[in-house]
């Protein structure tokens, strides 16, 4: 059964999509904004994204970016299904995506694009040179830069922030990977490697609790409080999620 992952911050829209495509046959996931969207690509490896555009996070273009930049994920087909029917999103959509439905959506025509983008891709693999992996690092670090500079960067999105430089140093070493002597990969990965260092320390300077250090986004280590995951009331530590 093939999986699709719809995206939609809507939950009422994203109910309504989610069961039209599960009538039809479809297994279906959901996200309810990009960066959700993004965990859920990494864990499931889904055969075709559905991607609204305005939504909390991180928007429907920045998550296709990634999604393309991605050596890993760059083959799986992306349908945009928005009420952004502007010329210049049409266009930017079609240039990047695999299709661009509109907002009221006609369910035969979303079923029928999906069953056959998926067919039409099912037989590519995804592969991916040194350069494709710097490029898609790079992109990372620009994705990062625009956190960064909001007011409450460390405070709202430190999780998401760290993740995102995981990844991007990720990125440098399997580009270092097919070619170990790749100067661009390596020139950003020690950069990287010395910011890394530098907001390590930032972040043990505002984390508020000396106990649980989940939000950090380190391997293992589990939320000392909340050994079971997210409680019904946040404490202070879960609002780094």
């Amino acid at each position: 059964m093939n999986t699709v992952l719809v995206v939609e911050d809507s939950h009422a829209q994203r109910e309504c999509i989610s069961n039209q495509l599960e009538w039809s046959g479809l297994h279906v996931i959901q996200a309810s904004d990009g960066i959700e969207a993004l965990e859920k690509i990494q864990a499931n490896n889904p055969d075709l994204v559905l991607l609204d555009i305005v939504m909390p996070r991180m928007d429907g273009y920045g998550v296709c970016r990634l999604i393309k930049a991605n050596p890993d994920t760059r083959n799986i087909p992306v349908v945009f299904l928005t009420a952004k029917i502007q010329d210049i999103d049409f266009t930017w959509g079609l240039k990047n995506a695999e299709a661009y439905l509109g907002k009221p959506w006609h369910p035969k025509e979303l079923v029928n694009t999906i069953k056959r983008l998926i067919l039409n891709h099912k037989k590519l693999r995804a592969s991916g040179s040194a350069d494709a992996w710097v490029k898609y690092g790079i992109l990372l670090l620009h994705t990062i830069e625009l956190y960064e500079c909001r007011a409450d960067a460390w405070t709202k999105y430190g999780l998401l922030i760290t993740r995102f430089y995981n990844n991007a140093l990720a990125a440098f070493a399997q580009a270092l990977l097919i070619n170990p002597n790749h100067a661009a990969a390596v020139k950003y990965r020690d950069n990287v490697k010395k910011k890394w260092d530098i907001l390590l320390e930032k972040l043990e300077q505002i984390k508020p609790c000396r106990v649980c250090r989940y939000y950090h986004g380190k391997e293992g280590i589990n939320c000392a409080v909340h050994p079971f995951g997210r409680p019904e009331e946040l404490c202070r530590d879960w609002e780094f999620e």
